[in-house]
């Protein structure tokens, strides 16, 4: 189904697992289901508007790189398509509504991101970055906000955040050549492929410091000091100027520092 397609249903169900580890990492323990599925649902849903909103607004350069998206395609119009994700973000809004009024905040707040991103902040060096990072970081807090707030949960957020903000840095660099053909103002194409691998290795840096801040007992130390040498390893690769590998270990310590709170969390 086309309106399905659109809103990229794998990447809005990672999200909502992001969700629920936010809640676990809180220590809160539901009494049922209820909650825990809001809380996925709606950040399901608030995901699919920005996927969709994003199609909207990148139609014309989809039009020549990735002819078979939904738009371009002509499988849906652009109206369709700009209707649908205002439907999904009112959706998820009013799902965070029946989970508490923090949720709610959060959700407006997150939905209005995603709309300024997808029209402005993409064509702004960093600004673009700084945007996902947050939504990313966010994801996890929404859960926590969900159950029991902690400042566990507000760790695993400003952590997740800085990561990912690495990464996509990384990724941008990865992208430079095209990009710089194409006159993209990205951060790597303002102030060049040396100062942006710097700006992400910095970021990763105070990840690694912070992560041994959070309370959460040896065995999480542990976990977590696997995860900061994937990412000691992926600075590496930056020095060495390789953006592909060092994107891909700096996923692998993410998914790496995810298991490790989890544990924490758990024993």
């Amino acid at each position: 189904m086309i309106l399905l397609e659109i809103m990229r249903p794998a990447n809005c169900a990672m999200a909502g697992a992001a969700s629920l580890t936010g809640m676990i990492a809180s220590g809160a323990i539901p009494q049922s289901l209820r909650i825990p599925a809001l809380v996925f649902f709606a950040v399901f849903l608030i995901t699919g508007g920005g996927n969709a909103i994003n199609d909207y607004f990148d139609r014309e350069i989809d039009a020549v790189n990735r002819p078979e998206r939904p738009i371009p395609s002509g499988r849906i119009s652009p109206s369709a398509a700009l209707m649908w994700s205002v439907t999904l973000f009112v959706a998820g809004c009013i799902i965070s509504g029946m989970i508490n009024q923090s949720c709610l905040a959060l959700a407006v707040l997150n939905s209005s991101v995603l709309i300024i991103y997808a029209a402005r902040l993409k064509g702004l060096p960093a600004a673009g970055n700084i945007a996902v990072s947050y939504l990313t970081g966010t994801t996890f807090l929404f859960g926590g906000l969900a159950a029991m707030p902690s400042s566990i949960t507000a760790y695993l957020s400003i952590l997740s955040a800085l990561a990912t903000l690495s990464r996509e840095i990384v990724k941008d660099i990865e992208d430079l050549p095209g990009d710089l053909a194409h006159g993209a103002k990205t951060l790597p194409a303002f102030i060049g492929e040396r100062k942006s691998f710097i700006t992400a290795s910095l970021a990763l840096i105070v990840a690694v410091m912070l992560s041994y801040l959070v309370p959460l007992g040896i065995e999480y130390l542990v976990a977590v000091s696997t995860a900061n040498i994937a990412f000691l390893v992926s600075m590496n690769r930056m020095l060495r100027g390789d953006a592909s590998g060092s994107q891909r270990w700096i996923k692998m310590g993410m998914a790496l520092a995810l298991t490790a709170f989890l544990l924490g969390s758990l024993l």
